[in-house]
């Protein structure tokens, strides 16, 4: 791979191809250095998210009985209405 940053002063640029790259399928792409480091910064954002903050709290001798909590609540709020 080569990369090189110019600073173009004409409109045309002439490019020197290394003989390993004869023959082959190579590609340009021209973009200004402003605009890549603008496109990194946007990529750098992550989204926040609150997955996970709350486990430093958790009480695993609990976390089985969390699983049947609804059902047996329910079973027993309307067990005293019979």
């Amino acid at each position: 791979m080569i990369r090189e940053v110019i600073r173009p002063t004409q409109n045309d640029f002439h490019i020197y191809i290394p003989s390993e790259y004869l023959n082959k399928d190579v590609e340009f792409i021209m973009f200004p250095l402003d605009e890549q480091e603008h496109v990194k910064k946007a990529e750098v954002v992550k989204e926040k998210s609150l997955r996970g903050v709350f486990n430093l709290y958790t009480d695993d001798t609990k976390v089985a009985l969390e699983d049947n909590a609804w059902q047996l609540s329910t079973v027993n709020k309307f067990k005293k209405h019979d």
